[in-house]
């Protein structure tokens, strides 16, 4: 019980509150940003899978085998199924080409449709499609037939009534090239139609979701029995944008967590070690009085101990209020409210605890058993112990374990420790620099604290290395953050293009240039394309190679053109020239994931009909850019033996959309995808990942101001002998504030002037490792570094010590006496 007393009686003395404060902070604001990351990670995957309107999807060229569905069924998964196909709408005299998607009672099982019972009505949610009988259609229909709502549609051998406007499908993305507007049917009106005939070209999508586990089982015993008509899609692969975004997002918000713990240690540490100082007489005098240094280790472990877990509950409390709060807060800005997070966060905290007690607040205790009652009581420091420096080691370890636990993420993990690193072995050069100054002419208030600076000189390392790490949590995210939110709308200007022309057939290209050229459209060029497969390397068939890369099992677009894309870059061999006029130029990634190289000869199937070309160049693409792309581009005349149609995009303003109207009619066989909705989609889910990467970033902020509080408050008790001193002797109060005033600006400026290079440093392996983004200096960070060091640490410290400064010089005195 020994340690229990003297636990109440250092707290009711004040002796511990920085430490269990400290603690709290820690555990709490890991804990908050570990649920608000698992709750917005978790909204943010259920938003994202409305992109396929499931969670996986199985899409096949036929129906698939009544025996998969049934295994479904039989592990609880909840289905749908969508059928998509082109066909030709008729009503009276009025014929139009229309994409027809037929679906299913439950579809979509993630994500809503919106539609219109009237033009004049707002769109509203639905759940579930057209009733059978019904069909709905994209708005643009109804002024293409001459149609209104209530109006029949005759589609193959059945009629429809016309009983809404769809406006939004969440899936509409899954098929980028699905041509003309969209008709919304019920599934089981298809027989009726009698549309769909051995050979007919469509496309069967069946939906699941359910649990994780269920999931995972039931893929794993599907995906052996796939042919190669069929596929799995997963965010992944069927929204690779949207998937980038998130992972990033996870990331973020991962590295937002990692840099709470390790602004949490610091604040631990420094509280713990300034509580180690101030025992050390009691120490000496327990130990003069025939305590052993493992009872006086017992009782200070114990007593940590049991401030440890009473902290840490209420950390995890606070952190758990604060998470739910903010998310109430920002509960309207989420069209999916985040789901509640489970158990993984409160670990985090629970281990947040446990570090930072084992690797910072333990260390100073076991130093502390260690003390010489003879030396302390005389005051006598001669012969300091030079093993000190290894206590140094356990609280740094235990934070970057567990930072790497945390992020799951060696990069980070690496990156963190480099900025460390720097910020430590940087603080000892800048604080020598420092203490060495002439600043004494300035006046009094810089001697005092040209003075402070050097009797504090060993000290004043460990506090430009912590308001460092402070500064550094802080520049890095802001810049992390700005990278992120700045690289992902250059993934979509606002001009990207967002229709294609597609099908364009020889014949037609003059007229149709001439229409889109007469707009004033900002388009790329016309592209002529073949469809083929690519079917051997070098005289291997490439069925050896299909676990490098999905794109084999499909066919490719192919095209040729005598200049470079604007968007595409040589990188490996030369362009088509006088001397090279014949070969194929492929993307470079897939050449890294097909194994191929320079002079491969690749064979591909056209129509039935094979050609073989051996790649000269390899090229990289602006996947981005929203233009016509392809991984193979032949030279000039190669394919020409081949019937080809040509392609285009161009972007077409909203209040221009009336014009896909005016060149379907004149070029009927024409398809046009339109992307401006899918765009829009990508842009709202893109836009919320900002929000939530903005919300970490004020906890963040937050965070790393308390924590600087934190390591101030640790090092003014021996400020209040001084200032008795000073003012004893004649100084006044306003002399000493500006003296503090001007000695932590000092120290934030080189706080901030390591946290720039420790945040370059970071920010080089971030962008490289882990947000893969190119490398990019920073020059405003130089500026800004120690601005802000000067500006928060001057004035944290200030405010933090003024206390010091405020306290009667008698009423020291007699206590130091």
């Amino acid at each position: 019980m020994l340690p229990l007393k003297l636990l109440g009686r250092d707290w009711r003395g004040g002796e511990l509150a920085l430490i269990a404060t400290a603690l709290v902070l820690a555990v709490s604001c890991v804990t908050a940003i570990a649920h608000f990351s698992d709750r917005l990670t978790r909204a943010m995957h259920i938003q994202s899978q409305s992109f396929l309107a499931a969670e996986r999807v199985v899409q096949s060229s036929k129906v698939v085998p009544q025996e998969w569905l049934s295994k479904a069924e039989e592990l609880g998964l909840e289905q749908a199924q969508t059928t998509t196909f082109a066909s030709m709408l008729s009503a009276g005299d009025e014929f139009q080409f229309a994409s027809v998607k037929a679906v299913t009672d439950d579809y979509p099982l993630v994500g809503h449709l919106e539609m219109r019972a009237n033009a004049s009505d707002e769109p509203r949610t639905v759940q579930q499609g057209p009733a059978p009988g019904q069909v709905w259609l994209e708005a643009r229909l109804l002024p293409l037939m001459d149609l209104q709502i209530g109006d029949q549609l005759q589609l193959g051998d059945g009629d429809f009534a016309i009983t809404g406007i769809l406006d939004h499908e969440p899936d509409r993305g899954a098929n980028l090239f699905s041509m003309g507007a969209r008709l919304m049917m019920h599934q089981s009106d298809l027989a009726a139609t009698n549309i769909l005939q051995p050979g007919s070209r469509v496309t069967y999508r069946y939906l699941f979701s359910g649990d994780d586990a269920a999931l995972n089982n039931y893929f794993n015993w599907l995906k052996p029995q796939l042919t190669e008509h069929q596929r799995v899609i997963d965010l992944e692969e069927g929204q690779p944008r949207v998937a980038r975004t998130l992972d990033r997002a996870e990331s973020f918000l991962f590295l937002a967590a990692s840099l709470a713990v390790l602004l949490a240690s610091v604040a631990v540490g420094l509280a713990a070690r300034r509580y180690g100082l101030r025992h050390a007489n009691y120490v000496a005098v327990m130990k003069s009085l025939g305590a052993g240094k493992n009872k006086i280790l017992g009782i200070y472990i114990g007593q940590m101990t049991a401030l440890a877990l009473i902290a840490t509950v209420i950390g995890l409390a606070i952190g758990s209020l604060i998470q739910s709060q903010a998310v109430n807060l920002l509960e309207g800005f989420f069209p999916v409210t985040p789901p509640p997070s489970g158990i993984q966060p409160l670990w985090v905290g629970l281990a947040t605890g446990v570090a930072c007690v084992i690797g910072f607040a333990m260390p100073p205790l076991f130093r502390l058993a260690q003390t010489d009652p003879m030396q302390t009581l005389r005051q006598d420091w001669s012969n300091p112990d030079k093993r000190e420096w290894l206590g140094l080691i356990p609280g740094p370890l235990s934070m970057l374990l567990l930072i790497w636990w945390l992020s799951g993420s060696l990069a980070i993990t690496l990156a963190l420790l480099a900025g460390l690193g720097l910020l430590i072995a940087g603080a000892a050069v800048v604080n020598r620099l420092l203490v060495r100054g002439r600043l004494a002419s300035l006046g009094g208030s810089w001697r005092i604290a040209l003075g402070s600076l050097q009797r504090r000189a060993g000290f004043n390392t460990l506090l430009i290395a912590a308001f460092g790490t402070g500064l550094l949590a802080m520049l890095s995210m802001f810049y992390a953050r700005t990278a992120l939110i700045d690289e992902w709308q250059m993934q979509l200007p606002e001009n990207a293009p967002n229709h294609f022309l597609v099908n364009i057939a020889p014949y037609e290209l003059d007229g149709v240039k001439q229409k889109v050229e007469g707009k004033n459209l900002e388009g790329t060029e016309f592209y002529p394309m073949v469809r083929g497969r690519l079917i051997a390397v070098n005289g291997t068939p490439v069925n050896e190679r299909e676990q490098k890369d999905g794109s084999i099992r499909r066919e490719l677009n192919l095209s040729w053109t005598d200049t470079v894309p604007a968007d595409n870059k040589i990188v490996a061999g030369e362009w088509w020239s006088e001397d090279l006029n014949e070969g194929v130029s492929v993307e470079v990634e897939v050449a890294a994931r097909l194994g191929l190289d320079l002079g491969d000869v690749l064979r591909f199937s056209i129509g039935g009909l094979e050609t073989e070309a051996t790649i000269t160049s390899l090229r990289t693409l602006d996947w981005n850019s929203m233009r016509p792309n392809f991984f193979m581009l032949f030279a000039p005349g190669s394919l020409d033996t081949f019937p080809a149609t040509y392609i285009q995009s161009f972007y077409l303003p909203p209040e221009d959309k009336l014009f896909v109207n005016e060149l379907v009619k004149n070029f009927p066989s024409v398809s046009i995808i339109e992307l401006d909705k899918i765009l829009e989609n990508i842009r709202e889910t893109i836009g919320q990942v900002a929000i939530a990467v903005e919300s970490v970033l004020a906890l963040m902020l937050v965070a790393g101001v308390l924590v600087l509080v934190a390591g101030v408050r640790a090092s003014i008790a021996e400020r209040l002998q001084e200032a008795a001193v000073i003012r004893t002797l004649g100084g006044r109060r306003q002399l000493l504030i500006r003296s503090l005033m001007i000695e932590f600006g000092l120290l934030g400026v080189a706080a901030g002037l390591l946290a720039a290079f420790g945040t370059e440093a970071t920010l080089v392996v971030l962008t490289q490792q882990v947000f893969d983004m190119p490398l990019q200096f920073h020059p405003g960070l130089w500026v800004l570094g120690p601005l802000v060091g000067a500006l928060l640490v001057g004035t944290a410290g200030t405010l933090a010590c003024r206390s010091a400064v405020s306290q009667p010089p008698l009423k020291v005195l007699r206590e130091l006496a």
